[in-house]
């Protein structure tokens, strides 16, 4: 058995697809057939159920795939102890990016051996990306997770409107009140029109919408507009021309750093799973 041949498994097990496999390998394709059926002589069992060009990965190949892995990933893992190439994290952010750069920011300085790749669309989980930051589904059955925050949202209002003068609100004191906010394809602004409708019964009315936070930042100092943010997001940039104003009826987003269920974590993942948990509790 070699090491070849688990690898070569192992690409198929996943893709459950020998040209895909051969294509990535450069290699041709009956290479691959006839590797895997010399494995599989020598453990005396089939691994992939074969219909035609269709293969599919049996309980036998299933059972083998979880030691194969586990055994390349410590494998993988002792060869890149004795060499000088970087660990690779990538990283799909669908909520709390100001955070998250400034997380990545502070783990490059004191992980010079790892780099980190951003990811920016939608895609699945297991074969694009290691970890993703978001707010939590209502299903997390697919997932591992850890909470990275809970982050209170308040109303944020410049000093000139009238609601600068108030030390708490209620949402539904808000009902009446123009908004800068997120587009609506923005996780942050689903939870909080969400949030306006449940708790004030209320959608809010949007005057200028945007993906910048900047703009509606700048927006809400020239007074045309309320908006509702996370507390700890604004305090990443105070200022002293708008105010943050807590509300009555308290409600958190949350950010998780998750990964998909079927996912070992390596070493390098699983210190950076523990420096993200303690980067965020400084905050």
């Amino acid at each position: 058995m070699e090491l070849l041949q688990l690898r070569y498994f192992k690409d198929a097990a996943e893709s459950e697809n020998f040209s895909s496999v051969a294509k990535k390998h450069f290699v041709p394709q009956p290479s691959i057939s006839k590797t895997i059926k010399k494995l599989e002589e020598e453990l005396g069992v089939s691994l992939f159920d074969r219909n035609g060009k269709k293969i599919t990965l049996n309980g036998n190949g299933k059972y083998f795939y979880e030691k194969v892995n586990s055994a390349l990933e410590l494998i993988d893992e002792g060869a890149g102890h004795f060499s000088n190439a970087k660990s690779t994290i990538m990283l799909y952010t669908q909520a709390g990016s100001r955070f998250v750069s400034l997380l990545t920011a502070d783990y490059l300085l004191s992980h010079r051996n790892v780099y980190i790749s951003f990811v920016n669309y939608s895609s699945n989980l297991e074969n694009k990306y290691d970890f993703t930051i978001m707010q939590p589904l209502s299903d997390m059955s697919q997932y591992e997770y850890v909470e990275l925050m809970k982050d209170e949202i308040v109303a944020i209002v410049s000093n000139n409107h009238p609601l600068a003068l108030s030390e708490k609100l209620s949402i539904k004191d808000l009902s009446s009140q123009s908004y800068i906010a997120y587009y609506k394809s923005m996780n942050l602004r689903d939870f909080t029109d969400n949030f306006c409708m449940n708790s004030g019964g209320f959608t809010p009315v949007v005057s200028y919408e945007t993906h910048d936070y900047t703009t509606l930042r700048y927006l809400v100092e020239k007074n045309k507009g309320i908006a509702l943010l996370p507390k700890a997001f604004f305090d990443l940039q105070p200022s002293l021309t708008i105010k943050a104003i807590p509300l009555k009826e308290k409600t958190y987003r949350h950010l998780v750093l998750a990964w998909n269920k079927s996912k070992k974590l390596n070493t390098v993942e699983k210190e950076f799973v523990e420096y993200a948990k303690q980067w965020f509790s400084t905050l």
